[in-house]
């Protein structure tokens, strides 16, 4: 798959070919400006590929009805899309009848935490954009959002980068209770905390895949072209 925006220099994601399936959990790391969060774009299809296909299930996802291919494949960014309401009316937007869902979701990502301590709880006003809330709470808010709507793939991209360590680590508690083994989930993360999520690791830079494999084995890989670049400064440009 090939991919640039309008008027920028250089490909976003430039030759990236690689197989994610059902069930797996992946982490995708790497420089900023190296692709992650174009590469979960190109996967709820808020964007489309300039060369190559992406296949779910066998399919183009061209040939998918985009409001359906956005109900199986949910894309959660770092900047919350919360709009003027209460925070059940947030959380529910993807699931109006997810009723059901939405204490465990509320609970998994943090959202209870908060919504409780207020005398509306989940009734609370919040203003446009999430005004009222914190960086880290209108994330959490988001999280729910997502998870509410039981998606087949969730692509969580820097899910926790307005949170605190507490919530972080509640968070991942949560979703690691939550997450059941049909449901794909990919994260996209500078934070090592949250690759306790993942058994995959895949590393990108400049667009392209440069590493691809077992968390572990990934990780030790990444480690040891860290420590070659520190004993050889002038090879650092080589490095991962």
């Amino acid at each position: 798959v090939v991919f640039s925006y309008p008027r920028q220099d250089g490909k976003a994601i430039d030759g990236l070919s690689l197989v994610i399936k059902p069930g797996e959990k992946v982490g995708i790391v790497g420089r900023v400006g190296s692709g992650k969060s174009t590469f979960g774009k190109l996967l709820n299809a808020l964007y489309v590929p300039d060369e190559g296909h992406l296949l779910i299930d066998g399919h183009d996802t061209r040939h998918y009805n985009r409001s359906d291919l956005r109900t199986s494949i949910v894309y959660c960014g770092q900047d919350a899309d919360l709009f003027s309401g209460s925070l059940r009316d947030n959380m529910l937007i993807t699931n109006p009848d997810g009723e059901e869902e939405l204490e465990r979701a509320a609970r998994a990502s943090g959202v209870a935490g908060f919504a409780l301590n207020h005398p509306l709880g989940y009734s609370r006003m919040i203003g446009e954009r999430g005004q009222g809330l914190s960086g880290g709470q209108r994330q959490a808010v988001a999280l729910a959002r997502a998870l509410i709507a039981r998606p087949k793939v969730l692509f969580l991209d820097e899910p926790t980068s307005a949170m605190d360590t507490m919530s972080e680590m509640q968070m991942i508690r949560g979703i690691s209770e939550t997450m059941n083994e049909e449901m794909t989930l990919i994260v996209a993360t500078h934070r090592s905390s949250l690759l306790a999520l993942v058994s995959r690791l895949i590393v990108l830079d400049g667009g392209r895949l440069v590493a691809d494999g077992p968390k572990d084995q990934v990780l030790a890989l990444l480690r040891k072209n860290s420590n070659e670049i520190a004993s050889n400064p002038a090879g650092a440009s080589d490095g991962i």
